[in-house]
C-alpha cells in the first residue's frame, strides 16, 4: 500500500531531568584525534510551504554514515556508558519558521529535552587501568543517520529563518551535553540564507485511488517467481494550488523496513514475519527508485498547478527460501521535499 502524506505526530519520550553539565564522555570522528565538528551545506534553495502546519518535514539530507570513536574523559567515572545523539545542543530558538532535527531508525527528533539512543555502549575502563584514563578503551562504530528540516510556524514576515548556521545534534554520554570545547562530536548545517518561504504546498494524489497496488497471483517456482518479474504500474499527481516556483523531491520510506537501498521489505499479511518477498519501485524511464533518500519527482515552474509523474513497482525475492503460500502486503510512506 501506498500512503499520501500524512501530518505527523511529535514523538515525546519519557525522561528525566538531564543535567546540563557532563564530563564523562568525548566522541569524535575518526579516532580520538579526529574531529569534533561535521558541516554540511543544505546545497540548493529549500522552500518552506507556509500553508503547512507544524512538524512537516520538508527536506532530508542524503543518508550520512560516520565513523565514531568514544572514550572516557574524566578521571571520576570507570562504569560502562551509553552513547546518545542530543538534538540541538546549544538549545538555540532563534530560527524563524523551521527547526531541525535527526531522523535515525525511522523515526525524527527534534526536541533539545530528547536524547536518541544509539545502541551503542563504553564499556567500563578495566581496573588495571583505571584510574588513568587514557589507558581505557575507545569504542568504534559507524552511525547511520539523517539530518532533516521540518517546519516551526510562526513564519516569518521578513523572508528568511534568521540565521546561516545551526547545529543540529552532538554525540555524547548518558549524562547529559559535554559543553567543554573541542570534546565532542557535532554536526552542523549552513547555507541557511537558502532558505525561503512560498504561499502553498503541493499535494500528492496516487492513481490507482486505492492507494494500493495489487500484483494478483504469483506462485513460487524452482527458479524464482511466477510470472518472473510481477509488475503494476501507477502514477502519483503533484498538484499546487498558487503560482510560486518550487522543486519537489519524493522521499520514500518502506515501513516495514528494507531489504537494501532500493527494495522495501513485505510482511505476511496479517503480522510482521518477513514474507521473503520485496518490492522496488521505479520511474517511468526505468530508473529504480531508492529508499530513505530523496529523488526528484517535478519542477513546477510559475503559473505551473499540476504535475503527473509515472512509476511503476516490481516484487522481486528476497529469500525463496521464505516465501510462504498465502497473502503478503506492505506499505510505502512518501513525503516531499520542497526545493
Amino acid at each position: 500500500m501506498l500512503n499520501r502524506r500524512l501530518p505527523r505526530l511529535a514523538l515525546m519520550l519519557a525522561l528525566a531531568a538531564l543535567p546540563a553539565l557532563s564530563h564523562a564522555l568525548a566522541c569524535k570522528e575518526n579516532g580520538r584525534d579526529g574531529q569534533v565538528l561535521i558541516t554540511e551545506d543544505i546545497g540548493s534553495t529549500v522552500a518552506v510551504p507556509v500553508t503547512l502546519g507544524e512538524g512537516e518535514i520538508i527536506w532530508h539530507s542524503s543518508q550520512r554514515s560516520v565513523s565514531v570513536s568514544c572514550y572516557k574523559d574524566h578521571d571520576g567515572l570507570r562504569n560502562a556508558e551509553d552513547v546518545f545523539f542530543y538534538p540541538n545542543p546549544r538549545n538555540n530558538s532563534a530560527p524563524q519558521g523551521v527547526k531541525f532535527g535527526v531522523m535515525y531508525n525511522g523515526q525524527a527528533y527534534f526536541d533539545p529535552k530528547q536524547r536518541i539512543a544509539t545502541g551503542k555502549t563504553i564499556p567500563a575502563c578495566p581496573k588495571k587501568d583505571y584510574p588513568d584514563i587514557k589507558n581505557c578503551p575507545t569504542t568504534d562504530f559507524n552511525l547511520d543517520f539523517q539530518v532533516v528540516i521540518a517546519t516551526k510556524p510562526k513564519y516569518p514576515g521578513s523572508g528568511n529563518v534568521g540565521v546561516t548556521q545551526f547545529e543540529v545534534m552532538q554525540f555524547d554520554g548518558v549524562g547529559g551535553i559535554n559543553d567543554i570545547k573541542g570534546s565532542n562530536l557535532v554536526y552542523k548545517v549552513t547555507g541557511l540564507d537558502k532558505i525561503r518561504f512560498i504561499q502553498c504546498a503541493v499535494k500528492v494524489a496516487l492513481n490507482p485511488a486505492s492507494n494500493t497496488l495489487d500484483f494478483g497471483r504469483i506462485t513460487k517456482t524452482d527458479k524464482g517467481l511466477n510470472p518472473a518479474v510481477p509488475r503494476k504500474d501507477f502514477s502519483l499527481s503533484l498538484e499546487k494550488t498558487c503560482d510560486d516556483p518550487v522543486k519537489v523531491n519524493g522521499y520514500f520510506r518502506g515501513v516495514n523496513g528494507k531489504v537494501d537501498d532500493y527494495t522495501a521489505r513485505l510482511v505476511r499479511k496479517g503480522g510482521d514475519k518477513d514474507s521473503g518477498l520485496g518490492l522496488q519501485l521505479f520511474f517511468g524511464d526505468g530508473r529504480k527508485l531508492r529508499f530513505d533518500q530523496s529523488e526528484y519527482l517535478a519542477d513546477f515552474r510559475k503559473g505551473d498547478r499540476q504535475k503527473i509523474v509515472p512509476m511503476y513497482g516490481t516484487i522481486v525475492p528476497s529469500n525463496l527460501g521464505q516465501v510462504e503460500e498465502g497473502p503478503f502486503t506492505g506499505r510505502v510512506n512518501i513525503d516531499l521535499d520542497y526545493l
